[in-house]
This record gives C-alpha cells, sequence and structure tokens, in this order.
C-alpha cells in the first residue's frame, strides 16, 4: 500500500510575520521540515503543496518534493487539487492531507490511522477528546472524489464525504499554530525562521524551546483550528 502524505502550504500566513512552511519548530526545523520527517517515519510519501513564497520554500527544503499552486489565491481546494493531482499520478493508493502549521503530529498517530485504513473505501479522520484534527486519510477513490467536488474551503467539502472519525491520544492532532501569539505561548518568543539548511543536522532542540508534541492536557489547554488557508 503506498500512501502518499501532502502537506499544504500554499497560503498567505497573513498573521504570521514569516511563511509558516519556514517558521522554526524544534531542533533547526521548519514547520514543513518536521512534518516531512514525521510522515517519513510512517513510511509515507512526502509531497509538499507551495503557493505564496513558492522559491523561498524550495530553497530552504531543496530535499522535498514540492508542486506549486498558481491558483493558490482563488481557493483552498484550488491547491488541494494540485497536491491530489500530484498524489494520485505518484500511484497512491491512500493519499493523507495535513495542514503546514500543525508540525505536532506523531508518526506513531500516523502508523496507527495506516493500520486502520486497510482496504477501506472511507477517509479517517483523527479526534482528541472529541475535536476533529488532521491528517485526513483517504483511499484512493475517497481521494478521487474529494478531486471532482466543487467548494473552496476543504472543511465544506469534508462534510459531503463519508468521513469516519477515529479518536486518538495525540493532542498534536488539533494543535494548530496559526498566529503569533499561538506560536509564542507554546515556544516562549516571537515566531522566527528556521536556520538555513547548512545549519541543520544536530538533532538538537533549540534554546528554549518547548515542542507542542509534547504537550498534554486537555483540548482546552491547545488551539484547535480547521486546516488553516492562510
Amino acid at each position: 500500500m503506498k500512501a502518499v502524505a501532502i502537506i499544504l502550504a500554499s497560503g498567505e500566513a497573513r498573521r504570521m510575520a514569516h511563511p509558516k512552511a519556514l517558521i522554526l519548530h524544534e531542533g533547526d526545523k521548519s514547520f514543513l521540515q518536521s512534518l516531512a520527517s514525521t510522515f517519513g517515519k510512517a513510511s509515507c510519501q512526502v509531497l509538499g503543496v507551495v503557493g505564496k513564497d513558492a522559491e523561498a520554500v524550495r530553497e530552504q527544503h531543496p530535499g522535498l518534493d514540492l508542486v506549486e499552486s498558481e491558483q493558490w489565491r482563488d481557493s483552498q481546494m484550488a491547491s488541494v487539487k494540485v497536491g491530489l493531482d500530484a498524489a494520485l499520478e505518484a500511484g497512491a493508493d491512500v493519499v493523507l492531507l495535513h495542514p503546514v502549521d500543525m508540525p505536532a503530529l506523531r508518526a506513531t498517530t500516523v502508523k496507527s490511522l495506516l493500520k486502520l485504513m486497510g482496504d477501506a473505501e472511507e477517509a479517517l479522520r483523527p479526534e482528541f477528546e472529541g475535536a476533529a484534527g488532521w491528517p485526513v486519510m483517504m483511499s484512493r477513490a475517497s481521494a478521487e472524489r474529494l478531486r471532482a467536488a466543487d467548494g473552496d474551503q476543504l472543511e465544506a467539502v469534508l462534510k459531503g464525504m463519508k468521513v469516519r472519525r477515529v479518536p486518538m491520544k495525540d493532542p498534536g492532532v488539533i494543535v494548530n499554530i496559526n498566529g503569533p501569539e499561538t506560536y509564542e505561548r507554546l515556544f516562549g518568543s516571537e515566531p522566527k525562521l528556521a536556520p538555513p539548511p547548512k545549519r541543520r543536522g544536530s538533532g538538537k532542540r533549540g534554546p528554549g524551546l518547548t515542542t507542542v508534541a509534547d504537550i498534554g492536557g486537555g483540548s482546552s489547554s491547545v488551539p484547535m483550528a480547521a486546516a488553516s488557508d492562510d
């Protein structure tokens, strides 16, 4: 079973000082690189969808497979469909959709979802304490239906599809770092850019950073949001 994870990173990031794909997460990794590592550990092929600041994202992530959404300004679904086209063309049996501003996802969660998926024709979505999370995992047939669907916003389109919710013990499925206030509350500093690729590889966490993957507690203690298109 070939699983392709699509990381949605084409938006404008209006509330952040930097493109979300480039923001420092942990261990000198950007949000995008952290997620690519997470999905890679779960044996997924990783595909990023870029739009705004595409050139800068490519320069920062030379080893990642990135496709550009030329219609990123038009709608969120326009970028989603660019990713779906690439994933299906790559021969995906299972497709995962995940926003770039939710980098706290655990690889074990992705592995658990893949085991549950099996040969099912439906879509799966994790939840934490009753709140819907990410990634959304789809069979190839479900991905093709999503690609053919009408609508501008992913959440609205998903409501018209058969999606089974799966409880998970991972708060990272709902933690959305979509604004500077959230970043500062979780990491203790203003949003900052991840260092250039040549400075990576130490595997050490940056000083003062606490990853949201380490945060426990109930849903009231962590920010939740749908897939952001900014």
